[in-house]
C-alpha cells in the first residue's frame, strides 16, 4: 500500500508540477523563436506570421497542459491524502474546482465496477471530521511584506540614480530631451519607491486579522464566518482573497503580503479557522 501524505504536500506537488510545465513551454519557445528568425530572415512577412504562431502555440500550449496535469493529479492526490474532504475544501477555496465538479459527480455515482473511483468514494463515504492543527495560532496577523518592500526599493534606485545622471549630463551638455528623460525616470521611479516601497516598508499595522471569528482587513473592516458565504483564492499573476458577504463582496490583494506558497497556506488558515469557528458554535 502506498504511504499515504499530508493535504499540503498534495498541494504543493501540483503548484511544483503547474510551474515546471510553464517553464517547460517557455523555454521550447526559444528554438521556435530562433528558427522562425533565421528561416524566414528574407521574408519579413512570413517572418511575423510564423512568429506570430510561435507565441500563440506556445501560449495556447501553457494553458491546455494544466487541464490534463490536474486530472490526473487529482487521481493521484485523492488516492494518497487520508483526508479526501480537506484537500476537496481547500480546492475549493483555491479555485481549482467547484462543489458541483463533475469529478466529484463521478466519484458520488460510482459503483464497484468504478475502480478508479471507488476507492475515492470509499475514502468520502466516511464522515468528516475536523482534525484542528495545533501549529496554527488562535490569530494570524498578515502584514506588508519587508522584503517586497526591499525589492522594490532596490530596483527602482538605479532608475532614480539614472534620472538624475541624466539631468546632469542635461545641465552640462545643454540638451533639453535628456533632461525631460531624466525627469521622467526621476518623477516615476520616486513615486513607485516611496507609495510601493518605503510606505509599506515603514507600515507595521496589521492589514488582514484572521481568527476563529472572521476575516478583518485594514480597508474592509471587520465580517464574521456566519455572513460569508463563498470565500476563494486566486493565485495568479495577481493573488487575490475573494469573499462575498451580506453586504456584497471583497477582493483583498495577497500578493504583497508575502506569505510563501500564498495560495496554498492561506488556504490552509481560512480553512481552520472557519471550522474551529463551526466547532465552537456547535458547542454553544
Amino acid at each position: 500500500m502506498k504511504n499515504e501524505i499530508t493535504v499540503d504536500k498534495a498541494l504543493i506537488r501540483y503548484s511544483q508540477i503547474y510551474h515546471a510545465l510553464i517553464w517547460i513551454a517557455v523555454i521550447a519557445f526559444f528554438p521556435m523563436l530562433f528558427f522562425t528568425i533565421n528561416y524566414f530572415s528574407i521574408e519579413n512577412t512570413l517572418m511575423f506570421t510564423f512568429l506570430a504562431i510561435s507565441i500563440f502555440v506556445v501560449l495556447v500550449g501553457i494553458f491546455a497542459m494544466r487541464s490534463p496535469t490536474f486530472h490526473i493529479w487529482k487521481f493521484w492526490a485523492f488516492n494518497r491524502v487520508e483526508n479526501v474532504h480537506e484537500l476537496k475544501k481547500r480546492l475549493i477555496l483555491l479555485g481549482e474546482i467547484s462543489e458541483e465538479n463533475i469529478f466529484f459527480q463521478k466519484i458520488e455515482n460510482c459503483t464497484k465496477n468504478d475502480r478508479k473511483y471507488w476507492k475515492i468514494h470509499l475514502k468520502f463515504a466516511q464522515e468528516s471530521i475536523f482534525v484542528d492543527d495545533k501549529t496554527i495560532p488562535d490569530e494570524t496577523l498578515l502584514y506588508y511584506s519587508k522584503k517586497i518592500s526591499l525589492l522594490i526599493i532596490g530596483t527602482l534606485i538605479p532608475i532614480f540614480a539614472l534620472g538624475i545622471l541624466l539631468l546632469v549630463m542635461a545641465v552640462d551638455e545643454k540638451y533639453p530631451m535628456i533632461a525631460l528623460f531624466g525627469i521622467i525616470f526621476l518623477v516615476l521611479s520616486g513615486v513607485v519607491i516611496y507609495f510601493f516601497g518605503y510606505k509599506k516598508l515603514i507600515n507595521r499595522e496589521p492589514q488582514v486579522i484572521l481568527n476563529d471569528k472572521g476575516i478583518s482587513t485594514k480597508k474592509k473592516g471587520f465580517h464574521k464566518w456566519e455572513e460569508i458565504e463563498r470565500c476563494f483564492i486566486i493565485s495568479g499573476n495577481r493573488a487575490l482573497l475573494k469573499y462575498t458577504h451580506s453586504r456584497g463582496h471583497e477582493n483583498i490583494d495577497i500578493q504583497e503580503l508575502g506569505i510563501k506558497n500564498n495560495g496554498i497556506k492561506l488556504s490552509k488558515l481560512l480553512m481552520v479557522y472557519r471550522e474551529r469557528n463551526k466547532l465552537k458554535n456547535s458547542k454553544k
